[in-house]
């Protein structure tokens, strides 16, 4: 889709988002341990386990919400692990959360609006904005208020949301919690069509069967350390 490709930069320069040795302590509890995997551009990777395993507390360090007690995060081969949560932003890292966090007040339309206007000038940033409007099927919605939306509206809005900012890779906490079988088929479908776009993702969940044919590689994470999972053909 000419549209959908518009939005998303050069996707012939392959960017790569790695996590080298990152390892979390709170007081003497161990909460990750050595974790280290690659991330390209146009690539998902899911990364699953049971509560308490360290998958969001992994995305937060990412994301920079949190400081890793050790380790590194490296972005399109530039250091992150210290750059505040809105420079790795422009840098081209983007967070969807668990529970989506749209401004309740702001219509649909000005969400998103927020989103284009750090890469655009206003005038240029709303066509962008209805461009995402089209994209996700939210055309109707564009004029209600975050606070009016359903569950399965709400997330595939943080979905839009979190392409406004046109990035390289964008962190997935658990994206199908708390959906229906039809929205969970909705999100699915639009995550297969954000790979498409050139986008990579980091995709957390409980289980890895609601991955399948979604993830290029898929990694188990329990008791803070991670293992990859092998492919099984067939």
């Amino acid at each position: 889709m000419k549209l959908a490709m518009s939005l998303i930069g050069d996707t012939t320069v392959v960017g790569m988002l790695k996590i080298k040795g990152v390892s979390k302590q709170f007081n003497s509890l161990t909460v990750l341990k050595d974790v280290s995997f690659n991330l390209r551009k146009g690539e998902v990777v899911g990364l699953c386990g049971p509560n308490g395993s360290g998958k969001s507390t992994l995305l937060k360090i990412i994301s920079g919400f949190e400081k890793p007690s050790c380790g590194k995060i490296i972005l399109n081969e530039r250091d992150i692990t210290k750059t505040p949560v809105e420079e790795r932003v422009e840098l081209g890292l983007s967070f969807a959360f668990q529970m989506p966090r749209p401004f309740l007040k702001m219509t649909v339309f000005e969400n998103l609006l927020t989103g284009c206007m750090l890469r655009y000038e206003k005038k240029e940033a709303m066509l962008k904005a209805e461009e995402l409007l089209e994209l996700f099927g939210l055309e109707k919605l564009a004029g209600r208020k975050a606070m009016n939306l359903s569950q399965g509206e709400l997330k595939l809005l943080e979905l839009c949301r979190s392409l406004s900012t046109e990035p390289d890779f964008i962190l997935l906490d658990e994206p199908f919690a708390a959906l229906d079988r039809e929205n969970t088929k909705n999100v699915r479908k639009k995550l297969k069509m954000m790979k498409k776009m050139g986008v990579g993702m980091l995709i957390t969940a409980h289980k890895t069967r609601i991955l399948e044919k979604l993830a290029d590689e898929t990694y188990w994470i329990e008791l803070g350390k991670i293992k990859r999972i092998e492919r099984v053909e067939g």
